[in-house]
């Protein structure tokens, strides 16, 4: 056998090891990385802000750039529909679900979560209700920003977010405050 077979059959040999390792090692891992980040989004107390920055807006009165911003946010694998007052700078969210379905803790953190977000990344946007099949609620800019300050769009630093948003949400003493 010649020197030159020798190297074709040692780089094909390099080749099918790099395309075995590719194939069956890093592809199911980054799958597998995807699938958990999607999960992650899902959920207020995992869920990455900088993914709505795309959105950010002075004005509520885009439908697509609302209702892409709501699809990225916590709750985004329920189904909704979207009501706009741009005369009233207010939003409603109707969830095709019951809160009894999804759980009353994980909806009330997640409308916190997803109130919070809206508001920052809309700046005129001063009220948001959602209603579900079986409860309604409704959140301020009035009632946000007495709590998380203002302007609220400071807070979608991914550090300020993590430590005043997603922190606060692990306490239910925190949480109740919004329900009262």
């Amino acid at each position: 056998m010649s020197k030159k077979s020798k190297i074709i059959i040692c780089l094909l040999a390099v080749a099918v090891i790099l395309f075995s390792i590719i194939q069956f090692v890093v592809i199911p891992v980054n799958k597998t990385k995807q699938a958990e980040y999607v999960q992650n989004q899902t959920d207020a107390l995992t869920h990455d802000i900088t993914s709505i920055e795309a959105f950010q807006s002075p004005y509520i009165g885009d439908a697509n750039n609302t209702g892409n911003l709501f699809w990225s946010l916590p709750l985004n694998n329920v189904s909704m529909k979207f009501e706009i007052d741009s005369e009233a700078c207010t939003l409603t969210v109707n969830y095709l679900e019951t809160v009894l379905n999804i759980g009353e803790e994980k909806v009330q953190r997640d409308l916190i979560y997803n109130s919070v977000a809206a508001m920052a990344a809309i700046d005129n946007l001063t009220g948001i209700t959602y209603n579900f099949s079986d409860d309604s609620y409704s959140f301020s800019r009035k009632q946000i920003e007495e709590i998380f300050g203002s302007p609220l769009s400071e807070l979608l630093e991914q550090e300020r977010w993590s430590k005043e948003v997603q922190g606060k949400l692990n306490s239910t003493d925190f949480i109740m405050q919004f329900f009262d």
